[in-house]
């Protein structure tokens, strides 16, 4: 499955990351983080590692590529990681849009869910990014302990109301179930991958549903 293998590339990358750069992680700067860690993808493409992250099934990994949200007014939404395969796929009419887009945040003391709902999970919610696309991918890295797995979290997290709200979390974005776990660690410092699904009614085209992949990196 194209999108495990690229989970697994994600971790192996930041293993990497973490033993070549571990000044980012100090620094925190997810921009920096982010570029690195796609600097590795490329690289574990090209010697085929894992096994299957080749040029035989994707192309070359891209930071900020921009790709037209799904409503046509805005050519400029920027996924933060973006990986196509290398052949087109009949189910998706526009090669433009078929890819794995991944939107990555950092989570430490000042960083927390709010932020990551706000400017990573909303904007597939809302189709600003992957807007023709069932699935898509939330990278954090985990820069301190107070969040470490996303099956615990995340399901604390979209069952609460925030302040001066009338619904949950999780009904605001559309969710339509508690979390799930679809994947076991995929790495020595990454957490187990929890699926939440979200209802996108208000878009004009595409998947009206998304599934998004929480893969969380450990410091």
């Amino acid at each position: 499955m194209l999108v495990e293998l690229v989970d697994l590339a994600i971790c192996e990358a930041w293993d990497r990351v973490r033993k070549r750069r571990p000044d980012l992680l100090v620094k925190g700067d997810e921009d920096a983080i982010t570029d690195e860690l796609k600097t590795e993808l490329v690289a574990l493409r090209k010697s085929d590692s894992p096994p299957g992250f080749n040029d035989e099934l994707f192309g070359v990994p891209t930071r900020d590529s921009k790709v037209k949200s799904s409503s046509g007014e805005s050519i400029d939404p920027t996924p933060d990681l973006t990986i196509y395969p290398a052949r087109s796929r009949a189910e998706v009419s526009d090669d433009q849009h078929d890819a794995l887009f991944f939107e990555c945040k950092v989570i430490d003391s000042s960083r927390g869910l709010s932020l990551y709902d706000k400017n990573g999970i909303r904007r597939f919610t809302s189709g600003w990014y992957a807007g023709r696309m069932p699935h898509a991918g939330m990278v954090a890295y985990v820069l301190n302990g107070a969040h470490t797995a996303p099956m615990h979290s995340l399901t604390k997290y979209l069952s609460k109301t925030s302040r001066g709200q009338a619904s949950t979390n999780g009904a605001r974005i559309g969710c339509t179930s508690a979390p799930t776990q679809v994947m076991n660690s995929p790495g020595t410092m990454a957490a187990d991958i929890a699926e939440t699904v979200h209802e996108r009614p208000t878009l004009a085209i595409g998947s009206y549903e998304i599934a998004l992949r929480h893969l969380w990196l450990l410091h």
